[in-house]
């Protein structure tokens, strides 16, 4: 399975990203392709020598609910059966390069939606990949109106939007630390996105900002 197709771009258009070439590319994709049964693309976003910054794909033929019966049972993603982490996948990498790697963005595509997964801060990915997956899991039938629709894109996660307390409220993006709290979801049936909110397991039609007054 090829891990830099000249197909593959970010989902990020502002990140300059190239195609990856580091110690233990070889291994680290074939890992992918086994715990997740998936094509994998690799690419870099490193704007230094310093850091390895990597912004992965995994297209795989499984729709949604699949990808969840099969995690559940501990045949994808693997991480019940076999203790296989992401994270610890990362330190090896780090070990045989000498230096920091880490995932900018995450991006799984299925046969009925595509799941975006952001960096919040460092190895926020790697370290809360099993929980994501979790509340997929656990938030299916909210989101999806009781499998009624499943929407075609969901991205992980959104930042809040506050407004400043002054006489010309000025919005600013308030820096989330998990992956949640809001989900924005985008469906066939909407013209605009919707915002998930996984503690209230609710869909909500407002701007973030507006939650936060």
């Amino acid at each position: 399975m090829p891990s830099n197709p000249e197909e593959f771009n970010s989902n990020q258009p502002n990140r300059s990203t190239k195609y990856a070439s580091f110690n233990g590319m070889k291994g680290f994709v074939k890992n992918l392709e086994k715990h997740f049964f998936s094509d994998i693309y690799i690419k870099e976003n490193s704007p230094n020598t310093d850091k390895i910054n990597l912004v992965i794909e995994l297209q795989c033929n499984l729709s949604l609910i699949e990808v969840i019966l099969h995690y559940d049972m501990g045949n994808w993603g693997a991480y019940n059966q076999t203790r296989y982490s992401l994270s610890d996948e990362i330190k090896v990498l780090e070990r045989m390069n000498g230096m920091a790697v880490d995932v900018d963005e995450l991006t799984i595509i299925l046969n009925d939606t595509s799941i975006i997964i952001d960096k919040i801060y460092n190895h926020s990915i790697s370290d809360q990949l099993i929980t994501i997956f979790n509340e997929l899991g656990k938030q299916y039938l909210q989101f999806t109106n009781g499998n009624m629709e499943v929407p075609y894109e969901i991205f992980v996660a959104v930042y809040e939007e506050v407004r400043t307390q002054s006489e010309f409220p000025i919005r600013h993006r308030k820096k989330t630390e998990n992956y949640c709290n809001y989900w924005a979801l985008y469906f066939e049936s909407e013209a605009n996105p919707v915002i998930y909110d996984l503690k209230n397991s609710q869909i909500i039609y407002e701007d973030l900002y507006m939650i936060n007054k």
